[in-house]
């Protein structure tokens, strides 16, 4: 018994003498203090998800503006207005919103899987209302080739979601 003692006792000590003692490096220092006009705030966002909405492709024709005010552009979607017969200029969801698609889908022959808000469509909600997040992805300005490629996107049934500033 008192060997298993003793050999336990060099152990621990050779483990003692053996290990590195040095002191740290760095001395742990106290945090500094921001100013508070200086602290950045913290901005919380909400994730809002859908499935099973209607999805179709529309082109540009006559110079027309979308109704952000800004330009067309590849990538961009028009969706609902906030509520049917309201203000077109007032999206369901916010002009300049990521959409992010659960499966991507081909935009004149690219894989694309997240889009920008920029426009308004459907503002009776006529078509799909029973699809209230509906969304239309722009594919260009009109000619034949648009034309057809727009006829061959269809109607697709997409999932997908968004995020907006906590409010």
């Amino acid at each position: 018994m008192l060997a298993y003692a003793v050999s336990a006792l060099i152990v621990l000590l050779t483990l003692w003498l053996t290990s590195d003692r040095r002191p740290p490096t760095e001395v742990p220092q106290k945090p500094l203090m921001i100013p508070e006009e200086q602290q950045a705030e913290t901005e919380w966002y909400v994730k809002f998800s859908v499935q099973d909405q209607k999805s179709t492709a529309y082109l540009e024709y006559g110079g027309v503006r979308p109704s952000s005010g800004g330009n067309y552009y590849i990538g961009g979607v028009a969706v609902h207005p906030i509520y049917p017969g309201a203000d077109p200029r007032q999206p369901i969801i916010p002009y300049g919103t990521m959409i992010y698609l659960e499966q991507p889908i081909t935009v004149n022959g690219r894989q694309m899987s997240a889009f920008k808000v920029f426009d308004t469509g459907d503002i009776y909600y006529g078509r799909y209302g029973a699809t209230p997040y509906w969304f239309d992805v722009f594919l260009g300005r009109g000619n034949y080739y648009a034309d057809k490629s727009a006829i061959e996107y269809g109607i697709r049934t997409v999932d997908y979601y968004w995020y907006e500033a906590w409010r």
